[in-house]
Formats: structure tokens, C-alpha cells, sequence
């Protein structure tokens, strides 16, 4: 399928109009393939508001996004007009801190945050912890728009580690920052037994 002239300049006009244009299957907070949610997940940590374009929404755009950049696959990452590439490329760069840096964030003096946890929440997140995969570990992830999560994952590279209330947290280094002076604590709501993290200067 060639690309027609009016795709192109659709396709142009987006990465023009926007300093972080992502080319996915699905929508931001609702990714439709694997890869896709993985570049969103990346993208999350660094970058508050960016624009999105799900191509399973338009075929023209989704095949002539592949021929306009040159790129045989979806997703597509446009940084201030320049082509960053596909999932394995923007996860390379992921890990190397490249990509922090294409967004002006230095990573090379994060250290780990200070915490507080309560008896509460560590005695269930240990129990918790007993049936979970040995090679896994607990993360607390706090995106760009500082939404804070706990979640089990493989630690990877550049991954912080700090023990507290004998639990050993786990912070990629943007999270780090943000949870300095965080505080986890247990909560019960109708809907059963989970976690609070409170972040200073925002809400839990």
C-alpha cells in the first residue's frame, strides 16, 4: 500500500503538532498489544502529557506511518519531530538512561528515597511476598503525573533497592525520586484489603 499525500501530511501534521507523538495499536491508558502498552509503560515514567494515535483506528494511517518512517512495526515513538523508533529500540535506550536524557532527565546522581512503611501494610505485603515467584521482587512505581503503584517484577537494570519495616522496595531510579518521603500504609474498603501510598503534595 503506497502512501497518498494526504496520509503523509496527516502523519506529518501529528509529529508537528506534538512534541512526543506515540504511533500505538490502542490508546494511552488502554493499550491494544503488548508492545504497545510497553513503550506506554517507558514513555509513563518520563513524560506527564504526550499524544497518542491509535492506528487499528485507521488503516491508511497504519500502514503509511510503516512506509513514512521507514519502520516495518508498531508502535512509533516521534520525539520533537525525530524519529526514536520501534518497542526494541525505545526499551534499548530505556536502559541505557538515553532516553531519560532525550527528555532532559538526568538519572546519574539518583539515590534511593527515604520511606515510611507501616507494621500493617509490611506484615501483609511479607505474607504476600511468600507465594510470590523467587525471582521476583516488589516495585513501587510512581509515574510522571505521580500515580503510584506496587506491583512484582523482575528487577532490572539500574534498579534501586531499599529495605524498610523489614520489606525490601524496589524503585526505578524517575520513581525514586518521586517517593522521597512517601508513606505506605494498609487499607480496608468494601472491596476488600490494599494498599495506600501517600505522596507528599499528593493524593494517595
Amino acid at each position: 500500500m503506497s502512501l497518498d499525500d494526504n496520509t503523509r501530511d496527516r502523519i506529518q501534521a501529528l509529529i508537528n503538532d506534538n512534541d512526543v507523538m506515540l504511533f500505538m495499536k490502542g490508546h494511552r491508558q488502554e493499550p491494544q498489544c503488548g508492545f504497545s502498552a510497553r513503550v506506554v509503560q517507558m514513555l509513563d515514567q518520563f513524560v506527564s502529557d504526550y499524544t497518542t494515535f491509535d492506528v487499528l483506528s485507521d488503516g491508511g494511517v497504519r500502514e503509511g506511518i510503516k512506509e513514512f518512517s521507514s519502520w516495518p512495526t508498531i508502535p512509533q515513538l516521534y520525539v520533537r519531530g525525530e524519529f526514536i523508533g520501534g518497542c526494541d529500540i525505545i526499551t534499548e535506550l530505556f536502559e541505557s538512561g538515553e532516553l531519560a536524557g532525550s527528555f532532559g532527565i538526568d538519572l546519574s546522581e539518583v539515590s534511593a528515597p527515604q520511606i515510611e512503611l507501616t507494621d500493617a501494610a509490611a506484615e501483609s505485603i511479607l505474607e504476600a511476598l511468600r507465594t510470590a515467584p523467587a525471582d521476583h521482587a516488589l516495585h513501587l512505581g510512581v509515574d510522571a503525573r505521580h500515580q503510584a503503584s506496587l506491583f512484582l517484577a523482575v528487577p532490572g537494570p539500574g534498579v534501586l533497592r531499599v529495605e524498610v519495616n523489614g520489606v525490601a522496595l524496589h524503585f526505578d531510579p524517575l520513581s525514586a525520586q518521586r517517593a522521597q518521603g512517601a508513606s505506605i500504609d494498609l487499607t480496608r474498603t468494601d472491596r476488600g484489603v490494599g494498599f495506600q501510598v501517600h505522596l507528599p503534595g499528593h493524593a494517595g
